[in-house]
Order: structure tokens, then C-alpha cells, then sequence
């Protein structure tokens, strides 16, 4: 099983302090700590004086310079990495170390003030030193937009910039522009690269240069300034005249938006553009341009000629060597600390990302082989009246094995182990032959065989928090649907294992659901949008609003109506053929599941409210409720719809009679339940998880609760 080698590190705003999460290879965990922001905040005018004089200062004054980033720095690691926190970095970093891998730390902030800390600084002296010279340091940045494919084909087209107002100080710009080409020039001889220069350095001269070629990668070298009143980073471009001439970053922005291709890397190598202020969390030139282009390396000080010469080599450089842009700019810190080692300078650089693969551009045009698809010979399933499997027997001692040798009694069937999947499951399905499972994660959607808990088939959704939100079979088995945080719902076509659809969504992707004859998808999104797509064309045939986000959705078995879930509190019942809507079911909280029953004339719905109920579709009347602890997340209907299972937050999974409410089963997980799924022999069910568990409970050999 593949490793995870990012150490996420989530920091928001909470009572009493700051809520630090962390997600690992090693676990994941969540703590509040106190930070005292204001102090640390007032130290950055100290802080930059001593990494300027550090540059120029003899050794012998390097260690008094030093000591305002060792405070900074001992105080941000102490504050976030502690108990339980620091033991998972250590067991991170180690997991990476033993398969030879750098562990990549990454910071999504969503505090104003804590976005404006110098994080590049954190230090600890018994774990080595500065962390960024271990790890590449990523800032992540929450941008709820689709993110753009990064992969470009050679050449790489690299537009550079120079733009120098008579009244600012001038820069060392043409040995920098020989180093960039230096650095290059293997990659342009062999036709792999593409460097040009901008003829000119007003805003007009950069618009026509990238309205007339576009780039890849736009790199700026100038001069920055951060404006205290707009609270918003500025380059500063040359009017006709020569005079200064400034752009804030929002418009800077739209500027770059016009290049076809769009750059996919800014490289501002410019004082203060990765300076933010405490009061707007997008306020740095770096963070503001993420809004267009996927990755941009600024920097947050003001910094000296020579450094910006350095380690613009030595990150070309590492380019050219088909690094990923964190290593790249890890590489360029270390080119300035070995120059002169008690210079701090290598603290300077900042990299923001929305883009979770931080390899951006493949220069050398390699792609490993896909992994094998799982097997497909079984024979096609039986078809009833509306093409869906006709499934096992309904009666309560009888199921179907998965030999596809027709009925076999229910204690022939093996007992399913428990699958350790390393990570949250946040989605499940099983496939309608009963031997496989799909699970969905963090970055990962994976096969199982049930029978063995082996992983057969994985894939990598792009981006480093995307979670693949729902997975779903088709019924006949061939396709397996995704709907993941990166805006996008995916049908791979498991006999190629090649993606055969993706369908663009404005906001995050909750659920997906094939409709019986696979000639439909629906999905469900954070935009508050249910949709119907046409599968054949990918084309969109209905659009379905709610209040709120949209948690699942469901087709009838005959698929005339899709039953939907949403965060507004109701349930819905739509006509897909002419999105009428025919009923609304009430809940006291966020509605996050429903089904249908196979034969259609029930559903049941479950919230957040603690409550699952099921109606009557004839009539839309409540039949009965049952009641959690907590609140559900999950409900499905057996095969043969004589029982319900439902799944809550405090990890317990309840199975109840679907007629009568009686209960008959209870499974407890450590942590939430996210998940449940019956197979296909109605005698056993999936339950997943945040313990990171996937169960597989025999309900046959229970008795009645």
C-alpha cells in the first residue's frame, strides 16, 4: 500500500485558542492551543532587520542575530507541535525516512493572524533544527474553485519579467537573468524548455506578452511592497515615464488570467510578496494570485541581490531535475544557508499551493503503467423488469455466492475480515457481485476483495485534503463513479481502469448514484445543486436547487424519481423527468442520508437530529422513526428490504426490521461511522469509518435485539 508522506496540519480560530488538526501517515489528531499572536506579531520588524543583517554581518555576529528567529521559531513549534502532535511528526517523519521519501509539512491556516506568522522559522533543537531545511513547507490555500490540470507537454514555456522604477534601488537583474538561463539551459537544448523575456517592464508590456504566447511559468523580477492601507500585497511595474507604477495582487491576478496558457507557477522573486496582514487571510501578493494560477514562490522579507540570484539557480535547477516545486524551493533555501551559514536568508522564500500534486511539470513526459484493473469475467448479472440485478432470494435464509454458480447456502460463505484502509473512510460502496469494495479517502479511491482484505485497484484524486466524498457501482458493475472536494464527479470504466467521464461542478462533490439502466448519474454538491447528467454525452439533463449543500442522492429502482438529501434539513423526492418536486420530508437537522427501498415503495431518510425515518412512497406518510445517541450519517436498505441499517457519529451501527422498527443488531465502531452497505447475499453488511475500519458483520447468525 502506498504511503502518505504529507504531515497536514490544519489551524483555525476556537474557543479558548486555535484548534490545531493534524492528518498523517502516522493517525490523525486535533488539540487547542494558546498562541500568543499579538507578541509574535510584533516581533516581524526585529525579525527582518536580523535576517538583512544577517546577510551582511561577520560570523561572529550571526549567533546574536540569530537569537529573535530561534525565539520566533521554538515558539511556533512548542505551541503546535506538542504531546500527542509532536509524536505523530516524529512517527511521520521516521515512516518517510524508512522509504527514503522527504516528509512534506503543509499548512492550511484559516486564520488571519496565524497566516501572517512566519511558519518557515519553526525550529526545535532536539529534532534536528529548522524544519524547512528537512521538509518542504507548503501553504495550502483553501480556494473553492476547480483546480486547473497542472501536466503540461513540453516545451515549458517560461516568460520572465524585469521591472525596475528609476526611484527604487536597483537590482543585480542581468547576473539573475543569466543564472535563470544557466540553470535552464539543458532542458532548452533539448527542447524541453522555452525561456523568453517580457520586451519591456510596464503592466501594458506584460498584457500583450501574454495575451500574444502565454507561459507556463512567469517569473518576476522587480521589486514588492506591501500596502498597510489596502492591506494588500503590490508589484511595482514602470510607467511610460519611468516612474513607479503599482498593481495590487487582485488585479495582478486577472492580469495574468489572460495568458493562454495560463501560468501554472509564479515566481515572484520580489521583497514582501509573501507578506500578509493579521486582519485578511488572502491579503499577500502569494495568496491573492492563487485565485489564478496554482502555485506561487514569493517572499515574505525583503530580500538581498545575492540571495535572489542564489536561489533562483539552485530552484531552476531542481526543476530541471524534475523535482516537485516544494522540494525545488527546499533546495533553494539550502543553496542559501550553504553559501553563508549563519545567514538567514533562507527563511525568506514562501510557497503557496491550492493544487495538491506539487509536481507540477512532468519534463520528462514519463507516466507509470495504470494498475491492473480488477476481474470482470464473472457472467452478467440477471436483469428484472427494471434492468437492475434481481439480486439473491428474499427469503431470510437463503443468499447468492459470489462463485456465480447460483444459490449456495448462507454458512458456505466465507467470513469477511476486518479492512485496516490506513485512512478515514469517508465513502463506500460494495459492488453488486459482492467480492469487491470501493472505498473513499483522503486523496485515495481504492478496491478491496472482501474475501481476503487485499487492495486490488487504487487511484490518486489530485490535491492534498481532496476527499473523495461518494463512490458508487454501477449495476452492472462496470463503472464505479466518484465525487470528490475538488469540484469534479469521475466514472472510471473499471475493465480499463481509465477515467471515461469527469463532470465539472462549482463546488464540492457529496454524492453520486447510477440509475438502473446506467444511463444516468446524479450528483449532489456543496453549490446546494442536485444534477442529472446524460452518461453517453456528459451532457447535464436537470438541475435541482435546495436551501443548502446537497449530502446524497438516490434514484427509485425504476429511476422515475430521485430522492435527495440536504443540509437545509428536508429530504426531497424529485420526477427526473421533469423536476417536479413531489415531496418534502422535514428533519430538525442536516439531512446526510437516504434510499430507497428495492421495491421502491419505501424510503428512509436520516439526519443529524439522531433520527432515521421511513415513509411510504405511495402516500409520502411516516411509517416509523429509530432513534441514535447520536447523529446519523448513514441508512441502507437490505437487498431484499426486510431490514435497515443505520451508522452515527458515536461509531454505533444499528440494524432494525424494515417494517416493524424492531431492532436486531447492534456493531460498534471506535469513532464515527460515516458508512453502511449491505452485499448482495442480504447476510452481511459494511461499516466504515473514522476508525479507519471497514466491518463486515454476518447478520444471519444474530438474534433479534
Amino acid at each position: 500500500m502506498a504511503e502518505e508522506f504529507d504531515f497536514v496540519v490544519q489551524m483555525s480560530e476556537a474557543p479558548g485558542g486555535y484548534e490545531i488538526e493534524v492528518s498523517s501517515s502516522a493517525g490523525e489528531d486535533r488539540e487547542v492551543v494558546s498562541l500568543r499572536t499579538d507578541d509574535l506579531l510584533s516581533r516581524i520588524p526585529d525579525l527582518q532587520a536580523a535576517i538583512l543583517g544577517s546577510s551582511v554581518h561577520s560570523r561572529g555576529a550571526g549567533s546574536e542575530l540569530e537569537e529573535p528567529v530561534l525565539q520566533i521559531g521554538n515558539a511556533l513549534f512548542d505551541s503546535v507541535f506538542r504531546d500527542s502532535i509532536k509524536g505523530l511528526y516524529i512517527s511521520s517523519k521516521q515512516k518517510a525516512e524508512e522509504q527514503d521519501h522527504v516528509l512534506r509539512i503543509v499548512l492550511r491556516v484559516r486564520s488571519p493572524e496565524l497566516a501572517a506568522l512566519p511558519w518557515e522559522l519553526l525550529h526545535d533543537s532536539k529534532l534536528g533544527g529548522y524544519l524547512c531545511l528537512d521538509h518542504p513547507i507548503v501553504r495550502y490555500v483553501d480556494i473553492l474553485k476547480p483546480v486547473a490540470p497542472l501536466r503540461v507537454s513540453p516545451p515549458l514555456r517560461v516568460l520572465g519579467m524585469i521591472a525596475l522604477p528609476g526611484s527604487l534601488s536597483s537590482l543585480d537583474t542581468e547576473t539573475e537573468k543569466e543564472n535563470l538561463h544557466a540553470a535552464l539551459k539543458p532542458l532548452i537544448d533539448e527542447r524541453m524548455v522555452r525561456l523568453e523575456w517580457v520586451p519591456g517592464n510596464t503592466k501594458s508590456d506584460l498584457y500583450s506578452a501574454l495575451l500574444r504566447g502565454g507561459c507556463h511559468v512567469l517569473h518576476f523580477i522587480g521589486h514588492g511592497r506591501f500596502d498597510e492601507h489596502r492591506r494588500q500585497g503590490t508589484i511595482i511595474f514602470v510607467d511610460e515615464r519611468g516612474r513607479e507604477d503599482p498593481l495590487h495582487a487582485g488585479a495582478l491576478g486577472s492580469l495574468i488570467s489572460v495568458g493562454q496558457p495560463r501560468p501554472r507557477l509564479v515566481v515572484l522573486n520580489s521583497c514582501q510578496t509573501g507578506t500578509s496582514n493579521a486582519q485578511d487571510l488572502f491579503s499577500s501578493t502569494a495568496a491573492q494570485l492563487e485565485h489564478a494560477v496554482p502555485a506561487v514562490v514569493a517572499m515574505q522579507f525583503a530580500v538581498t541581490d545575492t540571495a535572489a540570484v542564489l536561489f533562483s539557480r539552485a530552484f531552476y535547477q531542481a526543476l530541471a531535475a524534475n523535482r516537485p516545486v516544494d522540494e525545488a524551493v527546499r533546495t533553494g533555501r539550502i543553496a542559501l544557508r550553504v553559501h553563508k551559514d549563519d545567514s538567514l536568508e533562507c527563511f525568506t522564500p514562501v510557497l503557496y499551493q491550492r493544487a495538491g500534486d506539487a509536481r507540477l511539470f512532468d519534463l520528462t513526459a514519463r507516466t507509470p503503467p495504470p494498475p491492473p484493473a480488477p476481474e470482470t469475467t464473472e457472467p452478467p448479472p440477471e436483469r428484472g423488469k427494471h434492468g437492475v440485478d434481481t439480486g439473491p432470494e428474499t427469503e431470510p435464509d437463503r443468499s447468492r455466492a459470489e462463485t456465480g454458480s447460483g444459490p449456495v447456502k448462507a454458512t458456505d460463505i466465507p467470513v469477511l475480515p476486518v479492512i485496516d484502509t490506513d485512512h478515514w473512510v469517508v465513502s463506500m460502496a460494495v459492488h453488486p457481485r459482492g467480492r469487491l469494495l470501493a472505498t473513499g479517502a483522503r486523496r485515495l479511491v481504492r478496491l478491496w476483495d472482501a474475501t481476503t482484505g487485499q487492495a486490488e485497484w487504487e487511484r490518486r484524486i489530485p490535491g492534498w485534503s481532496t476527499m473523495a466524498n461518494a463512490v458508487c457501482f454501477s449495476p452492472d458493475g462496470g463503472l464505479l463513479a466518484v465525487g470528490s472536494s475538488d469540484n469534479t464527479a469521475r466514472v472510471w470504466d473499471l475493465a480499463t481502469g481509465q477515467v471515461s467521464l469527469e463532470l465539472a461542478h462549482r463546488h464540492f462533490v457529496n454524492a453520486v448514484d447510477f440509475d438502473a439502466g446506467t444511463r444516468r448519474l446524479a450528483t449532489g454538491d456543496s453549490d446546494s445543486l442536485a444534477c442529472l447528467w446524460d452518461l453517453r454525452t456528459g451532457s447535464k439533463m436537470l438541475t435541482l436547487r435546495h436551501g443548502r449543500a446537497v449530502r446524497d442522492v438516490r434514484f427509485s429502482p425504476d429511476g422515475t424519481l430521485l430522492l435527495t438529501a440536504s443540509e437545509d434539513r428536508h429530504a426531497y423526492v424529485w420526477d427526473t423527468a421533469t423536476g417536479e418536486q413531489r415531496a418534502r420530508i422535514p428533519h430538525e437537522s442536516y439531512v446526510l442520508g437516504a434510499a430507497f427501498s428495492p421495491d421502491g415503495r419505501r424510503i428512509a431518510t436520516c439526519s443529524e437530529d439522531r433520527t432515521a425515518q421511513i415513509r411510504d412512497t405511495r402516500t409520502w406518510d411516516p411509517l416509523f422513526h429509530v432513534e441514535h445517541r447520536s447523529g446519523l450519517r448513514a441508512v441502507a436498505f437490505s437487498p431484499d428490504g426486510a431490514l435497515i441499517a443505520t451508522g452515527s457519529e458515536d461509531g454505533a451501527v444499528h440494524v432494525w426490521s424494515a417494517t416493524t422498527g424492531k431492532h436486531v443488531l447492534h456493531i460498534k465502531h471506535k469513532r464515527s461511522v460515516n458508512v453502511v452497505a449491505f452485499y448482495p447475499d442480504g447476510r452481511h453488511l459494511a461499516s466504515g469509518g473514522e476508525d479507519k475500519n471497514v466491518r463486515s458483520t454476518r447478520i444471519s447468525t444474530q438474534g433479534a435485539g
